[in-house]
């Protein structure tokens, strides 16, 4: 008899008072089946023990299978040099041209440098801070040496450079001083259009990339299409003209000259 827990009792009580009643011990009745509730249990955590194996044998097969096909896929491919600069390039260089009605342009992209230090390698901190002072001007001499003797690993120390900087830096020789590439936003004209177009600035920044976004004007209103990799490639066209843009400017320039408006 099974009890309602679907567990084979020790002591069944039909069992035992049939024994009594033969005058037989009931001795026997309780170990044969303390036997057969020990077969059961052993029988359960056997068939539980061999589920485990199944999945864990099916697991190692499936990672054994992508390993597989990741080295046949690798084998028939063509070997190719990493691009270390794959990363910087996906964010650099994706701003589109503004051009004007006749397709003059308005806004365009310079490429320059930032430059930053790494401390550890710097060979004379001294001498590199004295001769960043002489090409910047704006920075202090000893603020820098202080840094660059520092714990800082790290350091920016011009986000945006000139040409002529850079060729400068490089002349002097330290191999701490290191130059990351940039694209930085150039407006050809100068300030004509200026509250119109608007204008960028740097987003997302890293030693070898940097993003540029739209702030203000054109350049933030359209600045997911000026960003967009897709179509970046094609100048946004304005309805402006470029000629009689500047001929309204110098008009009003003039009569505010003469009236003394603010």
């Amino acid at each position: 008899m099974i009890n309602s827990s679907g567990r084979i009792p020790l002591r069944p009580l039909g069992k035992v008072l049939a024994a009594r009643q033969r005058g037989e011990t009931t001795d026997a009745i309780e170990q044969e089946n303390t036997r057969q509730r020990n077969h059961e249990i052993d029988s359960r955590e056997h068939t539980k023990a061999k589920s485990r194996l199944v999945v864990l044998a099916a697991v190692f097969f499936c990672l054994y299978g992508v390993l597989v096909v990741r080295m046949g896929h690798l084998a028939a491919s063509d070997p190719q040099e990493t691009q270390i600069q794959s990363i910087g390039s996906s964010i650099i260089a994706q701003r589109a041209n503004i051009v004007d009605r006749r397709g003059r342009i308005l806004a365009t992209n310079l490429d320059t440098h930032s430059l930053y230090a790494e401390t550890a390698h710097l060979t004379d901190p001294r001498k590199a801070a004295d001769g960043l002072v002489k090409i910047f001007p704006d920075l202090e001499g000893d603020q820098l040496y202080k840094d660059f003797t520092g714990k800082r690993k790290f350091l920016w120390i011009k986000k945006r450079i000139s040409p002529e900087a850079y060729q400068a830096v490089h002349d002097l020789g330290d191999p701490g001083l290191r130059f990351g590439p940039r694209e930085m936003r150039l407006y050809p004209n100068g300030r004509l259009a200026a509250h119109i177009l608007g204008g960028a600035s740097f987003g997302r920044e890293g030693v070898h990339s940097a993003e540029v976004i739209g702030v203000a004007g054109v350049e933030k209103t359209f600045d997911e299409r000026l960003r967009k990799p897709s179509v970046s490639v094609d100048p946004l066209k304005l309805s402006i003209d470029l000629s009689v843009q500047a001929a309204v400017e110098s008009v009003l320039g003039s009569g505010m000259s003469l009236l003394n408006a603010k």
